[in-house]
Protein backbone atom coordinates (compact mmCIF):
# COMPACT_ATOMS: atom_id res chain seq x y z
CA UNK A 1 0.00 0.00 0.00
CA UNK A 2 2.77 2.41 0.98
CA UNK A 3 4.64 1.62 -2.23
CA UNK A 4 1.51 2.37 -4.26
CA UNK A 5 0.98 5.72 -2.52
CA UNK A 6 4.65 6.63 -3.02
CA UNK A 7 4.41 5.68 -6.71
CA UNK A 8 1.28 7.83 -7.22
CA UNK A 9 2.82 10.86 -5.45
CA UNK A 10 5.96 10.55 -7.60
CA UNK A 11 3.88 10.48 -10.79
CA UNK A 12 1.82 13.52 -9.66
CA UNK A 13 4.98 15.55 -8.87
CA UNK A 14 6.55 14.65 -12.21
CA UNK A 15 3.39 15.68 -14.06
CA UNK A 16 3.22 18.98 -12.15
CA UNK A 17 6.84 19.74 -12.99
CA UNK A 18 6.26 18.89 -16.66
CA UNK A 19 3.15 21.09 -16.78
CA UNK A 20 4.98 24.01 -15.16
CA UNK A 21 7.74 23.82 -17.75
CA UNK A 22 5.16 23.53 -20.51
CA UNK A 23 3.30 26.63 -19.28
CA UNK A 24 6.39 28.83 -19.68
CA UNK A 25 6.64 29.17 -23.42
CA UNK A 26 9.95 29.55 -25.15
CA UNK A 27 10.43 33.25 -26.01
CA UNK A 28 10.11 34.15 -29.67
CA UNK A 29 13.02 35.63 -31.62
CA UNK A 30 11.46 39.08 -31.36
CA UNK A 31 11.07 38.80 -27.60
CA UNK A 32 14.65 37.54 -27.24
CA UNK A 33 15.82 40.61 -29.16
CA UNK A 34 14.03 42.90 -26.70
CA UNK A 35 15.43 40.92 -23.76
CA UNK A 36 18.98 41.30 -25.09
CA UNK A 37 18.49 45.02 -25.75
CA UNK A 38 17.08 45.49 -22.26
CA UNK A 39 20.01 43.65 -20.70
CA UNK A 40 22.47 45.73 -22.74
CA UNK A 41 20.70 48.94 -21.64
CA UNK A 42 20.81 47.91 -17.98
CA UNK A 43 24.54 47.14 -18.17
CA UNK A 44 25.16 50.50 -19.85
CA UNK A 45 23.18 52.39 -17.20
CA UNK A 46 25.15 50.59 -14.46
CA UNK A 47 28.48 51.44 -16.04
CA UNK A 48 30.56 53.71 -13.80
CA UNK A 49 28.39 53.39 -10.69
CA UNK A 50 28.94 51.33 -7.55
CA UNK A 51 25.91 49.06 -7.21
CA UNK A 52 26.40 48.74 -3.47
CA UNK A 53 25.21 52.39 -3.39
CA UNK A 54 22.97 52.74 -6.46
CA UNK A 55 21.17 50.26 -8.69
CA UNK A 56 18.33 50.03 -11.16
CA UNK A 57 14.85 48.83 -10.17
CA UNK A 58 14.30 45.23 -11.18
CA UNK A 59 11.41 46.03 -13.54
CA UNK A 60 12.21 48.45 -16.34
CA UNK A 61 8.83 50.00 -17.28
CA UNK A 62 7.30 52.61 -14.98
CA UNK A 63 3.77 54.03 -15.02
CA UNK A 64 2.66 56.69 -12.54
CA UNK A 65 -0.28 58.90 -11.66
CA UNK A 66 0.73 62.42 -10.58
CA UNK A 67 -0.89 65.19 -8.56
CA UNK A 68 0.97 68.52 -8.41
CA UNK A 69 0.61 72.13 -7.36
CA UNK A 70 2.64 75.17 -8.46
CA UNK A 71 2.74 78.77 -7.34
CA UNK A 72 4.54 82.10 -7.70
CA UNK A 73 5.28 84.70 -5.03
CA UNK A 74 6.76 87.93 -6.35
CA UNK A 75 7.32 91.43 -5.00
CA UNK A 76 8.31 94.66 -6.73
CA UNK A 77 9.43 97.74 -4.80
CA UNK A 78 10.09 101.42 -5.49
CA UNK A 79 12.51 102.86 -2.95
CA UNK A 80 13.21 106.54 -2.39
CA UNK A 81 15.47 108.12 0.24
CA UNK A 82 12.55 108.59 2.66
CA UNK A 83 10.01 105.91 1.69
CA UNK A 84 9.44 102.53 0.06
CA UNK A 85 6.30 101.26 -1.67
CA UNK A 86 5.98 97.53 -2.42
CA UNK A 87 3.51 95.35 -4.29
CA UNK A 88 3.31 91.81 -2.89
CA UNK A 89 1.80 89.33 -5.35
CA UNK A 90 0.81 85.73 -4.69
CA UNK A 91 -0.66 83.42 -7.30
CA UNK A 92 -3.49 81.00 -6.64
CA UNK A 93 -1.85 77.55 -6.34
CA UNK A 94 -2.69 75.32 -9.26
CA UNK A 95 -4.00 71.76 -9.15
CA UNK A 96 -2.47 69.54 -11.81
CA UNK A 97 -3.56 65.93 -12.39
CA UNK A 98 -1.59 63.82 -14.85
CA UNK A 99 0.30 60.67 -15.72
CA UNK A 100 3.79 59.45 -16.61
CA UNK A 101 5.00 56.47 -18.66
CA UNK A 102 8.65 55.64 -19.21
CA UNK A 103 11.40 53.09 -19.64
CA UNK A 104 14.47 53.34 -17.36
CA UNK A 105 13.97 57.07 -16.75
CA UNK A 106 13.20 57.95 -20.38
CA UNK A 107 9.53 58.74 -20.71
CA UNK A 108 6.68 61.14 -21.23
CA UNK A 109 4.27 62.83 -18.87
CA UNK A 110 1.30 65.11 -19.21
CA UNK A 111 -0.93 66.94 -16.73
CA UNK A 112 -4.12 68.99 -16.79
CA UNK A 113 -4.40 72.36 -15.05
CA UNK A 114 -7.71 71.65 -13.31
CA UNK A 115 -8.14 75.17 -11.89
CA UNK A 116 -6.90 76.96 -15.04
CA UNK A 117 -4.40 78.91 -12.94
CA UNK A 118 -1.92 79.43 -15.81
CA UNK A 119 -2.44 80.82 -19.30
CA UNK A 120 0.79 79.18 -20.48
CA UNK A 121 2.89 76.42 -18.95
CA UNK A 122 5.59 74.01 -20.09
CA UNK A 123 7.90 71.68 -18.14
CA UNK A 124 10.40 69.05 -19.18
CA UNK A 125 13.54 67.44 -17.83
CA UNK A 126 16.01 64.78 -18.79
CA UNK A 127 19.40 63.57 -17.63
CA UNK A 128 21.83 60.73 -17.11
CA UNK A 129 23.70 59.36 -14.11
CA UNK A 130 25.81 62.46 -13.65
CA UNK A 131 24.23 65.34 -15.60
CA UNK A 132 20.69 66.66 -16.04
CA UNK A 133 18.60 69.49 -17.45
CA UNK A 134 15.36 70.96 -16.05
CA UNK A 135 13.23 73.56 -17.85
CA UNK A 136 10.04 75.35 -16.79
CA UNK A 137 7.96 78.12 -18.36
CA UNK A 138 4.81 79.58 -16.83
CA UNK A 139 2.61 82.66 -17.30
CA UNK A 140 -0.26 83.64 -15.02
CA UNK A 141 -2.42 86.65 -14.27
CA UNK A 142 -4.32 85.05 -11.40
CA UNK A 143 -2.61 86.97 -8.58
CA UNK A 144 -3.72 88.55 -5.34
CA UNK A 145 -1.92 91.87 -4.77
CA UNK A 146 -1.20 93.50 -1.39
CA UNK A 147 0.40 96.90 -0.90
CA UNK A 148 3.10 97.67 1.69
CA UNK A 149 4.62 100.96 2.84
CA UNK A 150 8.05 100.83 4.51
CA UNK A 151 7.63 97.04 4.98
CA UNK A 152 4.22 97.42 6.68
CA UNK A 153 1.41 95.69 4.79
CA UNK A 154 -1.47 98.16 4.41
CA UNK A 155 -4.02 95.87 2.81
CA UNK A 156 -5.20 94.10 -0.32
CA UNK A 157 -5.51 96.06 -3.55
CA UNK A 158 -7.33 93.38 -5.51
CA UNK A 159 -6.85 90.43 -7.87
CA UNK A 160 -5.78 90.05 -11.49
CA UNK A 161 -3.84 93.32 -11.36
CA UNK A 162 -0.52 91.88 -12.58
CA UNK A 163 0.74 89.30 -15.07
CA UNK A 164 3.92 87.36 -14.31
CA UNK A 165 5.97 85.18 -16.68
CA UNK A 166 8.81 82.98 -15.46
CA UNK A 167 11.27 80.84 -17.41
CA UNK A 168 14.04 78.74 -15.85
CA UNK A 169 16.62 76.49 -17.50
CA UNK A 170 18.90 74.69 -15.05
CA UNK A 171 21.77 72.30 -15.82
CA UNK A 172 23.35 70.31 -12.99
CA UNK A 173 26.38 68.03 -12.78
CA UNK A 174 27.00 65.60 -9.88
CA UNK A 175 30.64 65.13 -8.90
CA UNK A 176 29.91 61.91 -6.99
CA UNK A 177 27.70 60.15 -9.52
CA UNK A 178 29.33 56.80 -8.74
CA UNK A 179 27.69 56.77 -5.29
CA UNK A 180 24.91 59.39 -5.43
CA UNK A 181 21.86 59.61 -7.70
CA UNK A 182 20.45 63.14 -7.89
CA UNK A 183 17.09 61.91 -9.21
CA UNK A 184 16.70 58.71 -7.17
CA UNK A 185 14.03 60.17 -4.88
CA UNK A 186 12.33 62.35 -7.54
CA UNK A 187 12.17 60.27 -10.73
CA UNK A 188 12.93 56.93 -9.05
CA UNK A 189 14.83 55.74 -12.11
CA UNK A 190 17.56 54.54 -9.73
CA UNK A 191 17.35 53.19 -6.18
CA UNK A 192 19.72 54.70 -3.62
CA UNK A 193 20.62 51.67 -1.49
CA UNK A 194 23.19 53.34 0.75
CA UNK A 195 23.39 56.89 2.13
CA UNK A 196 25.54 59.20 0.00
CA UNK A 197 25.95 62.84 -0.99
CA UNK A 198 27.60 64.89 -3.71
CA UNK A 199 28.79 68.33 -4.66
CA UNK A 200 26.73 69.73 -7.54
CA UNK A 201 27.73 72.18 -10.25
CA UNK A 202 24.90 74.40 -11.55
CA UNK A 203 24.43 76.61 -14.61
CA UNK A 204 21.12 78.48 -15.01
CA UNK A 205 19.30 80.85 -17.33
CA UNK A 206 16.41 82.69 -15.64
CA UNK A 207 13.84 85.12 -16.97
CA UNK A 208 11.20 87.05 -15.05
CA UNK A 209 8.65 89.57 -16.35
CA UNK A 210 5.96 91.42 -14.40
CA UNK A 211 3.38 93.76 -15.96
CA UNK A 212 0.57 95.79 -14.38
CA UNK A 213 -2.96 95.25 -15.72
CA UNK A 214 -5.02 97.54 -13.47
CA UNK A 215 -7.63 99.77 -15.09
CA UNK A 216 -8.31 102.00 -12.07
CA UNK A 217 -7.38 105.52 -13.16
CA UNK A 218 -6.36 108.23 -10.69
CA UNK A 219 -7.59 111.72 -11.53
CA UNK A 220 -4.68 113.82 -12.78
CA UNK A 221 -3.97 117.34 -11.63
CA UNK A 222 -4.77 120.28 -13.87
CA UNK A 223 -2.92 119.95 -17.16
CA UNK A 224 -1.95 116.29 -16.54
CA UNK A 225 -3.44 113.08 -17.87
CA UNK A 226 -4.87 110.53 -15.41
CA UNK A 227 -2.53 107.67 -14.48
CA UNK A 228 -3.32 104.10 -13.43
CA UNK A 229 -3.06 103.25 -9.72
CA UNK A 230 -0.14 100.81 -9.78
CA UNK A 231 2.13 102.96 -11.99
CA UNK A 232 1.35 105.90 -9.70
CA UNK A 233 2.49 103.89 -6.67
CA UNK A 234 5.58 102.52 -8.45
CA UNK A 235 7.01 105.84 -9.73
CA UNK A 236 5.46 105.54 -13.18
CA UNK A 237 6.58 101.94 -13.77
CA UNK A 238 4.20 99.69 -15.72
CA UNK A 239 6.42 96.60 -15.82
CA UNK A 240 9.89 95.10 -15.43
CA UNK A 241 11.86 92.37 -17.18
CA UNK A 242 15.10 90.71 -16.13
CA UNK A 243 17.04 87.93 -17.86
CA UNK A 244 19.95 86.43 -15.95
CA UNK A 245 22.70 83.84 -16.29
CA UNK A 246 23.98 82.28 -13.06
CA UNK A 247 26.49 79.64 -12.07
CA UNK A 248 27.34 78.15 -8.73
CA UNK A 249 27.92 75.26 -6.39
CA UNK A 250 25.38 73.11 -4.59
CA UNK A 251 25.14 70.02 -2.44
CA UNK A 252 22.73 67.10 -2.38
CA UNK A 253 22.31 64.16 -0.04
CA UNK A 254 20.25 60.95 -0.14
CA UNK A 255 19.66 59.38 3.27
CA UNK A 256 18.29 55.85 3.54
CA UNK A 257 17.98 53.94 6.83
CA UNK A 258 16.86 50.66 5.23
CA UNK A 259 18.87 50.01 2.05
CA UNK A 260 16.70 52.05 -0.29
CA UNK A 261 13.24 51.13 0.99
CA UNK A 262 12.82 54.75 2.05
CA UNK A 263 15.02 57.58 0.74
CA UNK A 264 15.07 61.15 2.07
CA UNK A 265 16.58 63.72 -0.29
CA UNK A 266 17.60 67.35 0.19
CA UNK A 267 19.65 69.63 -2.05
CA UNK A 268 20.36 73.34 -2.46
CA UNK A 269 22.53 75.53 -4.68
CA UNK A 270 24.09 78.95 -4.14
CA UNK A 271 24.60 80.70 -7.48
CA UNK A 272 26.18 83.95 -8.63
CA UNK A 273 24.37 86.00 -11.27
CA UNK A 274 27.25 87.10 -13.49
CA UNK A 275 25.27 88.47 -16.45
CA UNK A 276 21.87 90.15 -16.68
CA UNK A 277 19.79 92.20 -19.13
CA UNK A 278 17.15 94.36 -17.46
CA UNK A 279 14.42 96.60 -18.85
CA UNK A 280 11.72 98.79 -17.40
CA UNK A 281 8.45 99.97 -18.95
CA UNK A 282 7.12 103.42 -18.06
CA UNK A 283 3.68 104.96 -18.15
CA UNK A 284 3.13 107.16 -21.23
CA UNK A 285 0.31 109.75 -21.13
CA UNK A 286 -2.38 109.42 -23.77
CA UNK A 287 -1.38 112.76 -25.26
CA UNK A 288 2.08 111.37 -26.10
CA UNK A 289 0.98 107.83 -26.94
CA UNK A 290 -0.94 109.13 -29.94
CA UNK A 291 2.42 109.91 -31.56
CA UNK A 292 3.61 106.30 -31.16
CA UNK A 293 2.63 103.24 -33.21
CA UNK A 294 -0.35 101.43 -31.71
CA UNK A 295 1.77 98.39 -30.78
CA UNK A 296 4.73 100.34 -29.37
CA UNK A 297 5.75 99.86 -25.73
CA UNK A 298 8.47 102.25 -24.46
CA UNK A 299 11.26 100.36 -22.67
CA UNK A 300 14.40 101.56 -20.95
CA UNK A 301 17.54 99.75 -19.85
CA UNK A 302 18.11 99.38 -16.11
CA UNK A 303 21.64 99.05 -14.76
CA UNK A 304 22.05 96.70 -11.78
CA UNK A 305 23.13 98.10 -8.41
CA UNK A 306 26.01 95.58 -8.25
CA UNK A 307 27.67 93.66 -11.10
CA UNK A 308 27.27 90.29 -9.35
CA UNK A 309 24.62 89.14 -6.89
CA UNK A 310 23.50 85.88 -5.26
CA UNK A 311 20.47 83.68 -5.96
CA UNK A 312 19.73 79.97 -5.58
CA UNK A 313 17.35 77.00 -5.58
CA UNK A 314 16.26 74.27 -3.15
CA UNK A 315 14.73 70.80 -3.43
CA UNK A 316 13.42 68.16 -1.01
CA UNK A 317 11.91 64.72 -1.63
CA UNK A 318 10.94 61.43 -0.05
CA UNK A 319 10.68 58.09 -1.86
CA UNK A 320 9.08 54.87 -0.62
CA UNK A 321 9.65 51.56 -2.40
CA UNK A 322 6.64 49.63 -1.08
CA UNK A 323 7.73 46.53 -2.99
CA UNK A 324 9.48 45.84 -6.29
CA UNK A 325 6.30 46.72 -8.22
CA UNK A 326 4.70 49.63 -6.30
CA UNK A 327 6.30 52.89 -5.13
CA UNK A 328 5.40 56.36 -3.89
CA UNK A 329 7.26 59.66 -3.92
CA UNK A 330 6.67 63.28 -2.96
CA UNK A 331 8.93 66.21 -3.78
CA UNK A 332 9.04 70.00 -3.81
CA UNK A 333 11.32 72.55 -5.52
CA UNK A 334 11.85 76.29 -5.23
CA UNK A 335 13.67 78.67 -7.61
CA UNK A 336 14.64 82.22 -6.67
CA UNK A 337 15.37 85.23 -8.88
CA UNK A 338 15.91 88.84 -7.80
CA UNK A 339 17.15 92.17 -9.11
CA UNK A 340 17.93 95.64 -7.72
CA UNK A 341 18.61 98.64 -9.95
CA UNK A 342 21.21 101.34 -9.49
CA UNK A 343 19.88 104.55 -7.93
CA UNK A 344 18.53 107.17 -10.34
CA UNK A 345 19.42 110.85 -10.13
CA UNK A 346 16.70 111.44 -7.57
CA UNK A 347 17.79 108.46 -5.47
CA UNK A 348 14.93 106.20 -6.60
CA UNK A 349 15.66 102.45 -6.92
CA UNK A 350 13.52 99.61 -8.25
CA UNK A 351 13.83 96.02 -7.10
CA UNK A 352 12.04 92.71 -7.50
CA UNK A 353 12.22 89.29 -5.88
CA UNK A 354 10.46 86.13 -7.02
CA UNK A 355 10.03 82.58 -5.72
CA UNK A 356 8.45 79.97 -8.00
CA UNK A 357 7.70 76.60 -6.41
CA UNK A 358 6.26 73.22 -7.29
CA UNK A 359 5.16 70.24 -5.21
CA UNK A 360 4.22 66.84 -6.63
CA UNK A 361 2.99 63.45 -5.43
CA UNK A 362 3.60 60.31 -7.54
CA UNK A 363 1.99 56.88 -7.26
CA UNK A 364 3.70 54.44 -9.58
CA UNK A 365 3.92 50.82 -10.63
CA UNK A 366 6.76 48.98 -12.38
CA UNK A 367 6.26 46.16 -14.84
CA UNK A 368 8.41 44.15 -17.24
CA UNK A 369 10.53 41.04 -17.26
CA UNK A 370 12.24 40.35 -13.94
CA UNK A 371 15.79 39.11 -13.57
CA UNK A 372 14.75 35.47 -13.17
CA UNK A 373 12.86 35.53 -16.48
CA UNK A 374 15.78 37.24 -18.24
CA UNK A 375 18.19 34.61 -16.94
CA UNK A 376 16.00 31.75 -18.16
CA UNK A 377 15.46 33.40 -21.54
CA UNK A 378 19.07 34.44 -22.16
CA UNK A 379 20.65 31.39 -20.55
CA UNK A 380 23.08 33.45 -18.46
CA UNK A 381 23.27 35.29 -15.16
CA UNK A 382 22.39 38.99 -15.15
CA UNK A 383 23.65 41.35 -12.48
CA UNK A 384 21.61 41.25 -9.29
CA UNK A 385 21.03 44.10 -6.88
CA UNK A 386 23.06 42.47 -4.12
CA UNK A 387 26.11 42.02 -6.35
CA UNK A 388 28.87 44.58 -6.81
CA UNK A 389 29.59 45.93 -10.27
CA UNK A 390 33.18 45.93 -11.38
CA UNK A 391 34.35 49.41 -10.46
CA UNK A 392 37.80 50.60 -9.55
CA UNK A 393 38.06 51.15 -5.82
CA UNK A 394 39.47 54.51 -4.81
CA UNK A 395 42.19 55.00 -2.21
CA UNK A 396 40.61 58.29 -1.14
CA UNK A 397 38.95 58.49 2.31
CA UNK A 398 35.32 57.32 2.55
CA UNK A 399 34.07 60.65 3.93
CA UNK A 400 35.18 62.22 0.64
CA UNK A 401 34.02 59.55 -1.82
CA UNK A 402 30.74 58.89 0.04
CA UNK A 403 29.59 62.47 0.54
CA UNK A 404 31.42 64.88 -1.79
CA UNK A 405 33.39 63.62 -4.80
CA UNK A 406 34.69 60.41 -6.32
CA UNK A 407 36.78 59.90 -9.48
CA UNK A 408 35.23 58.20 -12.48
Amino acid sequence: MRRAVFFIVTIVMACASTCAVAKEKTPSKGMLFFYRMGNWTDNYLRRGIDTTYIDLPEHSWRFAATVASTGINTSISSTKPDEQWSLLNSSMPSLDVGFYAGYRGIGFGYSWDVLHAYSRRLNFSFGSKYIGLDFSLQTSGDFSTNIAYNNDVLGKLGTNLVTVSNANLNIWYALNAAHYSHNAAVKQSYIQKKTAGSLLLHLSYMSHMVRFNDTLQLIGTEGQDPIALLPAIMSGTTGMTTRQVAMGLGYGINYTPNKGKVVLHASAALMLVTYSVNHIMYYVPDSLREELPSTAEPMFVLQPAVPVHVTGNVRAAVSWEINRWIHLSAWATGDHIRFRSAAAAGGNMLSLANWSWKAQLNFGVRVGAGRDRLERALGKTVLRQDEVAEIKKSKLPLWLTDFFWSPK
